[in-house]
């Protein structure tokens, strides 16, 4: 795959300083993708791969998960192979990740099948029966922890109210808790958790 691993690099660099938040990880991967530019093409692949795996390992929040996404200017065979790497960090994250409810985890689930599907055609267009089994046996494994996950995860509600209230009053009227304010306004995507939307989701509990 003659990729412009240039673009790709500076890729994992900024998902590197999105993501990964050990400082001890942070360094050492800083330190590969520096090594990395100078891989032959067949040194190359493992490489990348071995530090997608990191980075994926390193999601502990929606945010975080939303990071790992290609650049919508890339194309060719750089795409393809930010493809089998997309898929191979989302698939780490999206298994280790305490999903806050059953919908962001089935929304996790089917990213990751949807990535898993395009690296699946890149495998296949590659004739590369070994790299499309690996792909297919990582994909699918998260999917199945995924939707695991899904099914025992607290399902969301509506709320509606007359007024905007603060985050923090809405917690304690939901739940009991002013502390759980945080999560109110995760769930809700709201931002301004000062003067929360009169209608907005919620864990049901």
């Amino acid at each position: 795959m003659a990729a412009d691993q240039t673009a790709v690099l500076s890729w994992l660099t900024e998902m590197v300083a999105d993501v990964v938040t050990d400082a001890i990880d942070k360094r050492d991967l800083t330190r590969r993708i520096a090594v990395a530019r100078s891989r032959t093409v067949e040194e190359f692949a493992p490489e990348i791969l071995s530090i997608a795996r990191v980075i994926g390992d390193s999601v502990v929040s929606l945010t975080d998960f939303d990071r790992i996404s290609i650049p919508a200017a890339s194309d060719g065979e750089t795409r393809d192979a930010m493809a089998i790497v997309e898929a191979l960090a989302l698939s780490i994250a999206g298994a280790k990740i305490d999903w806050p409810s059953r919908p962001a985890a089935r929304a996790a689930r089917s990213r990751i099948a949807a990535a898993g599907d395009v690296a699946l055609a890149v495998a296949s267009r590659l004739r590369s029966p070994d790299l499309y089994a690996w792909v297919a046996a990582v994909v699918s494994t998260s999917v199945r922890v995924v939707s695991d996950i899904a099914a025992n995860s607290v399902p969301v509600v509506r709320v509606e109210t007359e007024m905007s209230l603060p985050s923090t009053l809405l917690a304690y009227r939901l739940y009991g808790e002013a502390s759980r304010a945080a999560g109110v306004v995760d769930i809700a995507r709201s931002a301004t958790p000062l003067l929360m939307p009169s209608s907005f989701d919620a864990l049901a509990s």
